[in-house]
C-alpha cells in the first residue's frame, strides 16, 4: 500500500507541474475557460494520504494564481467506481476490437484445396451424422467459412490487442482440454455443436468481456471447426 501511494503521489505531483510549466499553452487552448476541478483517476487507491496530498497540492496551486485555474481549484481522486453507472452502460455494449470480415466461396474452396487432410478428417467424422453427401459437404463448407472468419479475426486481434488475444487463446486451450469429459463421443450429435458454441460465447463473455457478440460468435464456431478438423471433438462412428 505504501509503494502504491508513493507512486500515485509522485504521478500526481509530476502531472500538476505541467499546469504551471505550460500555462501559456493552457491559456491559448482554453481561452476564458478556467479549470475548477482536476480529476486524478487511478485504478484504485487505499490510502487516505493520497487524498491529503491532493488537498495540499490544490492549495499550493490556488496560491500560484495561474490564469487558467479557477480560484476554487480542487483536486479530486477517483477510481472507476466513481463512474459505476456509466461503466455498467458501457461494458454490456463493447466496441468491436476488430471487424469480423466476410469471405467468399472462392476463398473457402481455396482453403479446402490447401488443407485436404483437415477436410478429410471433418468429412469422416460427419459421415455418421449427415448421411446425405450434398448436405454433409455444405456443412463442412459452412464450418470452414466460420473457421476462416474466426481465425482471421483472432490474427487481427493478436496484432492490435495482444492481451485480449492471449486471454482468449488461454480460454480456448482450457476448453479443448475439457471437451473429452464434457462431450464424450457417445453422447454428442450434430445438434450439440450449437450448444457448445453458445457455451463458448457465454464463457468468453465472462473471461474476456472486451469481445463483442459477433466476435465471440466467430471465435466459438472457429473453435468448433478447428476441433473437428484436428480431432479433439469427436462423434459416434458410422458403425454405431
Amino acid at each position: 500500500m505504501k509503494d502504491r501511494y508513493e507512486k500515485q503521489r509522485d504521478k500526481l505531483t509530476t502531472d500538476l507541474a505541467k499546469l504551471a510549466d505550460r500555462q501559456e499553452k493552457f491559456v491559448a487552448l482554453l481561452g476564458n475557460v478556467k479549470i475548477r476541478r482536476y480529476m486524478f483517476m487511478v485504478p484504485f487507491f487505499d490510502s487516505h494520504e493520497l487524498v491529503q496530498h491532493a488537498s495540499t497540492k490544490a492549495a499550493e496551486y490556488r496560491a500560484k494564481n495561474l490564469p487558467h485555474l479557477d480560484p476554487g481549484f480542487q483536486i479530486v481522486v477517483v477510481d472507476e467506481d466513481a463512474y459505476a453507472d456509466t461503466r455498467e452502460q458501457v461494458l454490456p455494449r463493447p466496441r468491436p476490437l476488430v471487424e469480423v470480415q466476410e469471405h467468399t466461396q472462392d476463398e473457402v474452396a481455396a482453403w479446402i484445396r490447401a488443407n485436404a487432410q483437415a477436410v478429410t478428417t471433418a468429412e469422416r467424422k460427419l459421415q455418421g451424422l449427415i448421411q446425405d453427401d450434398p448436405r454433409r459437404l455444405q456443412a463442412i463448407e459452412g464450418l470452414i467459412m466460420q473457421y476462416i472468419k474466426g481465425e482471421n479475426a483472432l490474427a487481427d486481434m493478436r496484432r492490435k490487442f495482444p492481451d485480449n488475444w492471449e486471454r482468449t487463446t488461454r480460454y480456448r486451450n482450457h476448453k479443448e482440454q475439457l471437451l473429452i469429459f464434457e462431450y464424450p463421443s457417445t453422447d454428442i450429435g450434430f445438434n450439440s455443436l450449437a450448444k457448445i458454441a453458445k457455451e463458448i460465447e457465454n464463457e468468453l463473455n465472462e473471461d474476456v468481456p472486451a469481445l463483442d457478440n459477433r466476435l465471440r460468435s466467430a471465435i466459438a464456431w472457429a473453435s468448433i471447426a478447428d476441433w473437428i478438423m484436428r480431432c479433439p471433438l469427436d462423434f459416434p462412428s458410422v458403425a454405431s
